[in-house]
């Protein structure tokens, strides 16, 4: 086989091995002093990588966005950009949700986001699901998922997990409710698939407590759970079921969005070597007897 041919046959075995690359970016909530991170999560060893400096205002959910970029929603209520190379953070837009404020005086901010087919979607602390404008922020109402209203509304001590995501051109989200100070389960993790054009959410089964983050890379769903500890999980939508595959670090901080980093084009990378052969065939003697 000629050299040429070889590094061609090279060239698309690394262009494989890459497109199975096991890097996700992520965004990582730490509770003890509510500040983020952002960075990478090694999915085989759980490894967190920080890109740039901590941020003041936590991000949730994390999806591509537009010129490279990646979106997700501030503690705040404000649809924010990442660079993911520097994990810079700037304000696009406070996102508008209906204007609610619970019996305890919490008020209603949106929780966490999805992309299906270059929309951004969002849901809010009382279930409802809105299409989001990625240039302004501006939340448009599609409807209400059924989905329980986080129980922080009427309880300062129960908070609630929740993750969107999409996979196989279907939008799915989990959910759960805690209480704090007894440790109790007030709702019961539940996965559910959404309907993208009404916003109504069909129960799937039950699935993993503590999931705040889910991403779909390498044709498989990987959740990110938070709890007593902090862990790499792989995810069935087709019944919720959840295996664990290892723990993230650091454990302090609690994953709450993850978006798959670019993979490479292999036949660009072929077209590359293709390229190069063509180049080096033109410098070549044109003597038979060096082959």
């Amino acid at each position: 086989m000629h050299y040429q041919w070889k590094l061609i046959i090279s060239l698309m075995l690394f262009a494989a091995s890459a497109s199975a690359d096991t890097f996700v970016y992520a965004v990582s909530t730490n509770y003890n002093n509510f500040t983020g991170q952002f960075g990478t999560v090694d999915l085989t060893t759980g490894a967190f990588n920080q890109i740039g400096t901590t941020i003041a205002d936590p991000l949730y959910g994390l999806v591509p966005g537009p010129n490279g970029k990646l979106l997700g929603i501030s503690a705040s209520g404000n649809l924010d950009s990442v660079n993911p190379a520097t994990g810079a953070v700037s304000v696009i837009g406070a996102i508008s949700v209906i204007n609610k404020v619970s019996a305890i005086g919490v008020a209603n901010v949106a929780y966490t986001t999805a992309e299906l087919n270059g929309t951004v979607y969002a849901t809010d602390l009382y279930g409802n699901f809105y299409s989001v404008n990625t240039k302004t922020g501006a939340a448009t109402l599609i409807g209400v998922t059924g989905i329980p209203i986080c129980p922080s509304l009427t309880n300062s001590n129960e908070v609630s997990d929740e993750a969107l995501f999409t996979d196989g051109g279907k939008l799915y989200a989990t959910f759960d409710g805690v209480n704090l100070a007894t440790s109790g389960v007030v709702d019961s993790p539940e996965l559910y698939q959404i309907n993208p054009a009404t916003g109504v959410a069909t129960p799937v089964g039950p699935t993993a407590l503590g999931l705040d983050a889910a991403v779909f890379v390498n044709g498989a769903v990987y959740g990110f759970a938070y709890g007593g500890s902090s862990t790499v999980l792989s995810l069935n939508p087709a019944n919720g079921n959840t295996t664990f595959l290892t723990d993230y670090s650091p454990n302090a901080f609690d994953i709450t969005g993850a978006a798959p980093t670019p993979e490479p084009t292999p036949f660009a990378l072929v077209g590359i070597g293709i390229t190069a052969v063509l180049v080096s065939r033109r410098h070549k003697p044109e003597n038979h007897y060096f082959q």
